[in-house]
């Protein structure tokens, strides 16, 4: 097989309406969060393996290549991690309020059929450790997809916390973690019983009731407070939700928002509130974020608190495509057609009058079937002593 005939797997091409609609929303995220006071930051594509090294992190996820001088460099697999290191080495200071859009790339599993190379738009609040800066995510996504037209969208909102509180707890090595994050993931009862019996504590009905502890603020938040003692720091958690939930509502109270206490961070840097975004017609979740007030510390910085999220452009692209719902390309009417002779008087033509195409073809024939092919409307022909128009069409 020759291989520069296809493409790397969990990659696509981008033609026409789509490439369109993809750089016309990347544009209008942009300029949404420009006018809300966010500074655009630009990272390289390219970073050194040790910016996104983690304990934790799945090394397949990354594309790795060596430079010249023979040092391990990756593709980005994310947007955040390259803008703590950004704020940990530069000099700049917070807080500040940063958006971004470009690619990352992650190598998934080819059998999977995820993509590995993916479109992102986000934003990042630097310094600041109210909860004013979480609401302020929501109000952005909001603003964003209310704009794109996205309709009956959701959020789901957890806590970092909850299961890292746990781990702590009952003082599980990485093995024991690794087994209960996928039960917690899993959403297992009978999984969770058989862990809670063999690690016995003060939060076995928690713990057993993870599965159902998602849903309706209002319903699964007293329920997990039954499960619980006062003095726990899982129940400074929810109340920390708890009061986020009801800032949320108060502010967007027409907002579809429900809590999941089983949430377990996606990237290992995330040390709060964890924010999922869902919509109709969407397959997997489209928008993540959360509070991450560590991350600076992996560049040997002070803390510095922090948290935003990111948008899977790619998903809405692909659903705005999917229901018709794209922008549609600007469609020219006239093409002008003369000799090189003329072409000085042709691109006057075409600067003067919108809709007005310039003909790169050498002859007359050639621009009439092109512009029938792509259903131009009327043909000028550009000639030394007169301007000739001619309806598509009509020299059949």
């Amino acid at each position: 097989m020759k291989w520069n005939r296809s493409l790397p797997s969990g990659t696509k091409d981008k033609l026409f309406r789509e490439a369109n609609g993809a750089y016309q929303l990347e544009k209008q995220v942009n300029d949404i969060v420009k006018k809300r006071g966010y500074q655009r930051i630009d990272t390289p594509v390219i970073e050194f393996e040790d910016v996104f090294y983690s304990e934790e992190k799945n090394e397949k996820e990354l594309y790795r290549f060596f430079d010249k001088q023979g040092r391990l460099l990756v593709l980005r697999p994310d947007m955040t991690t390259p803008i703590g290191r950004v704020i940990a080495t530069t000099g700049i200071q917070p807080p500040l309020k940063l958006s971004y859009s470009g690619k990352v790339f992650r190598s998934n599993d080819d059998m999977l059929g995820e993509q590995n190379e993916l479109t992102q738009a986000g934003i990042e609040l630097i310094g600041y450790s109210s909860l004013k800066a979480e609401v302020e995510c929501i109000t952005c996504a909001i603003e964003i997809l209310e704009a794109l037209n996205i309709s009956n969208f959701h959020f789901e909102l957890g806590h970092a916390k909850i299961f890292r509180c746990i781990v702590t707890s009952l003082g599980l090595d990485n093995t024991a973690k690794a087994e209960l994050q996928t039960y917690v993931n899993n959403k297992s009862l009978t999984d969770l019983k058989r862990f809670v019996a063999r690690y016995p504590s003060d939060l076995d009905g928690f713990i057993s009731a993870i599965p159902r502890l998602f849903g309706e603020v209002d319903e699964v938040l007293p329920i997990a407070k039954s499960l619980l003692k006062n003095d726990t720091k899982i129940m400074a958690i929810i109340d920390e939700l708890e009061t986020l939930m009801n800032a949320i509502k108060t502010c967007h109270p027409k907002i579809s928002l429900t809590v999941d206490l089983g949430l377990v961070a996606l990237m290992d840097y995330y040390t709060g509130v964890l924010f999922s975004g869902y919509a109709d017609l969407v397959p997997d979740i489209f928008l993540r974020g959360g509070r991450y007030d560590h991350l600076a510390e992996q560049f040997g910085h002070p803390v510095i608190p922090a948290v935003g999220l990111g948008i899977n452009l790619d998903t809405l692209v692909a659903l705005q495509y999917q229901i018709k719902g794209l922008a549609p390309l600007e469609q020219p009417t006239t093409l002008v057609h003369g000799s090189l002779a003329q072409l000085s008087k042709s691109e006057a033509l075409v600067k003067e009058n919108r809709g007005y195409q310039l003909s790169l073809f050498e002859t007359l024939e050639d621009a009439l079937k092109y512009g029938e092919k792509w259903q131009y409307q009327q043909i000028i022909e550009v000639t030394q002593d007169k301007i000739h128009v001619i309806k598509v069409g009509a020299q059949n």
